[in-house]
């Protein structure tokens, strides 16, 4: 039976975090997979405000990610766990697979036309796949959403742009609208 790494946001909303993961666990199982759900199971006796025990529980289930042969990413924008776990599946050669929260799979044809996806995801998904678009980011040099700005952009290129709107999730942005630019790779 292959095991995937259930990779989901917890901690920013708990509870529908928590409901949403249970469903990612039942859509592997369905799939005749073993789902590996760290943050189902480790917070039933870790405290996650807890910075040492979220620290274990972290390091506990990179360890279960080395035994897992595919990571399901499932969200609408990374979280700072979400990043740790996938660096270290990259860093195994670990295929990924990517959903939105509503475990809509989202491939090198159709991740452009989901508008609730977020810049970091964004990009993950476009370094992935490699063989479509850059991404440029928003232009704002203090944009706390869109990290991912390219420092050489250069207009007139020649190069044909896609914006892309997507939801903003930073607390400086609040929960407006947070456009990007993906470049058609030449």
């Amino acid at each position: 039976m292959k095991m995937v790494y259930i990779c989901s946001p917890y901690k920013a909303d708990r509870v529908k975090n928590t409901e949403r993961a249970k469903q990612y666990c039942r859509m592997a199982d369905v799939y005749g997979c073993l789902p590996i759900a760290p943050h189902l199971y480790f917070t039933t006796f870790l405290n996650d405000d807890s910075i040492m025990d979220r620290s274990d529980g972290m390091y506990m289930g990179l360890q279960l990610l080395t035994y897992c042969e595919e990571v399901w990413i499932f969200c609408n924008e990374l979280s700072e766990g979400m990043i740790k776990e996938i660096k270290r599946a990259q860093e195994l050669n670990i295929s990924l697979k990517f959903y939105n929260t509503e475990r809509e799979e989202i491939s090198h044809d159709n991740y452009l036309i989901h508008p609730e996806i977020g810049p970091a995801y964004r990009k993950l998904i476009a370094d992935t796949f490699g063989d479509l678009y850059a991404f440029d980011g928003c232009g704002r040099g203090d944009c706390n959403t869109c990290k991912y700005r390219r420092e050489d952009s250069t207009e007139g290129n020649g190069k044909e742009d896609t914006e892309v709107v997507s939801t903003g999730s930073s607390k400086s942005e609040g929960r407006g609208s947070h456009r990007g630019i993906f470049r058609r790779r030449a």
